[in-house]
């Protein structure tokens, strides 16, 4: 009786936990976004975060296995916030792979977030399109 009772605790631990969590894709009129960032253009993503969102917000980039996606080059890619109390502020720098789940920062959140995806040095180049599941996201709340 009692290992049933804390069976049952834990389970609704955990979905109350998984509640309070929402995977917010970056604004856009529809998918997919194609990405394709070079030395000489960078690609910028807005999210909007639901109002009386509670933090924090976790941007992260995520892609399964196999996932289709172009690098050449110097791939380093750094992530600038455009906006927020730094705007130009470097917040990450990572490399996107298949088969991933890259934290890249968190924050405060904010009602509307965005970041510019630029190469960090040398000549490279990479390209991937975001669609539901495979991309770039912020965690809002507890996701972890």
């Amino acid at each position: 009786m009692r290992f049933t009772a804390i069976a049952a605790s834990l389970i609704a631990a955990a979905a109350s936990a998984s509640a309070a969590c929402l995977e917010q894709a970056p604004s856009t009129i529809g998918f997919p976004i194609n990405f394709d960032i070079t030395t000489t253009r960078t690609d910028a993503m807005s999210f909007q975060i639901p109002p009386n969102s509670v933090g924090p917000c976790q941007l992260i980039a995520k892609f399964p296995a196999g996932y289709p996606m172009t690098s050449t080059g110097s791939d380093l890619v750094n992530v600038r916030a455009l906006d927020g109390p730094a705007p130009g502020a470097l917040v990450g720098s990572l490399r996107f792979r298949p088969g991933t789940k890259v934290f890249i920062n968190s924050f405060a959140c904010r009602p509307v977030m965005s970041y510019e995806l630029s190469i960090a040095q040398g000549e490279g180049e990479v390209k991937f399109q975001e669609i539901a599941g495979a991309g770039l996201f912020m965690d809002v709340g507890d996701c972890y």
